[in-house]
């Protein structure tokens, strides 16, 4: 059985281990500028994002994908500027 989860991520930081199922985020936006945050199948910031989020100021940019993408390696979260809330939305489970 699928299960969704979520938390809320305010730093770089390693969000989950190996073996999770990424469903997407929602970013909210400060009025100060575009917000950006990358996703990795990582333990850090390396290589290209499995998932990009950038958003104008003040605004919500939300990605569900009801199909959860499986992480091998970590799921790394980049944040970037002008965030003023970033949630992540996973199945600590993984995929069947």
């Amino acid at each position: 059985m699928r299960r969704v989860v979520h938390t809320r991520v305010e730093a770089d930081r390693l969000a989950a281990q190996r073996g999770v199922g990424l469903y997407g985020g929602e970013l909210v936006a400060t009025s100060g500028g575009t917000a950006t945050v990358n996703i990795y199948d990582a333990l850090s910031a390396q290589g290209a994002p499995i998932m990009s989020f950038s958003v104008a100021a003040s605004a919500i940019q939300r990605i569900f994908d009801p199909w959860p993408l499986a992480i091998h390696t970590g799921l790394y979260v980049d944040i970037g500027s002008n965030v003023s809330r970033f949630t992540l939305f996973y199945d600590p489970e993984g995929q069947e």
